[in-house]
């Protein structure tokens, strides 16, 4: 544990909670690496197949198909799934994202994506941007790629647009059991950062560990995982104000300390 206060390269000796795993926690782990910090990847919430895996690979057999005009996804997760099932979105197929992270791993993969939303990553900000200008159409099916946790707004509006809509329930995301040692650490403030990436995390975090140590800044993606993290009952000391992890990562190493009024988020 440090003084409790984060200099300019503030994650420089810095003791980072990362709270997924998989290919997302091995980037983030090299950043604040990078960076001077020493990560401790933890995961508290990963993905499970979908209680319907028939449905799922029945539209993700039309999707490669080239039967859908629009994709949209709602999660970097729900990437995680077309790539480990072979999953090649066709050229003709155009792809909207919830953000710039699910994106990246979009492009990463291959894929070439037709939209983004600027601003909140939510399924409600994508589905109300692009709808923008947009006349309702009797024809034109789309694919809503997301998990059962996700609520239905992007394939609610969609059919209300007069859209031809399939829902795709790719994952189920679930808990992971921390170590009796990560859940003790984070009880007594032995990381200095703790990330807050989504809801599902900070429910997990939550059932698990508790309260954590007030001398541990809690760091959250964007404002509606503070909003939701602070229902909870974390203190939440710093909001990206672009809600992606690279972002949140800069901001928190260009921080002079954890409770300095000019570092935090607006409530």
């Amino acid at each position: 544990m440090t003084d409790g206060t984060l200099r300019p390269g503030a994650l420089a000796g810095a003791r980072v909670f990362v709270p997924r795993g998989g290919a997302w926690g091995e980037r983030v782990r090299r950043e604040i690496e990078r960076r001077g910090g020493h990560a401790v990847v933890a995961p508290v919430i990963g993905s499970a197949p979908p209680r319907d895996i028939g449905a799922r690979d029945r539209a993700f057999a039309a999707l490669a198909a080239g039967e859908y005009e629009w994709l949209f996804v709602t999660s970097a997760a729900g990437v995680e799934q077309l790539v480990a099932h072979g999953i090649t979105v066709p050229a003709t197929t155009r792809v909207a994202t919830v953000g710039p992270v699910t994106a990246r791993a979009l492009t990463d993969a291959g894929a070439s994506v037709a939209f983004v939303p600027t601003g909140r990553s939510s399924a409600a900000t994508m589905i109300a941007q692009w709808s923008v200008g947009r006349t309702p159409a009797a024809t034109g099916r789309c694919l809503v790629l997301r998990s059962d946790l996700a609520a239905a707004v992007v394939s609610d509006e969609l059919e209300m647009q007069g859209y031809a809509v399939d829902v795709c329930i790719g994952y189920r995301t679930v808990g992971i059991d921390l170590s009796a040692d990560t859940v003790a650490a984070l009880r007594t403030g032995a990381f200095d950062v703790v990330l807050l990436t989504s809801l599902s995390v900070a429910r997990e975090l939550r059932r698990q560990v508790g309260t954590l140590d007030a001398r541990t800044l809690v760091a959250s993606i964007g404002p509606g995982t503070t909003t939701d993290a602070r229902h909870l009952g974390f203190d939440v000391g710093h909001t990206a104000h672009t809600q992606t992890v690279d972002a949140l990562l800069a901001e928190l190493d260009a921080r002079t300390s954890p409770r300095d009024p000019g570092s935090e988020d607006p409530r």
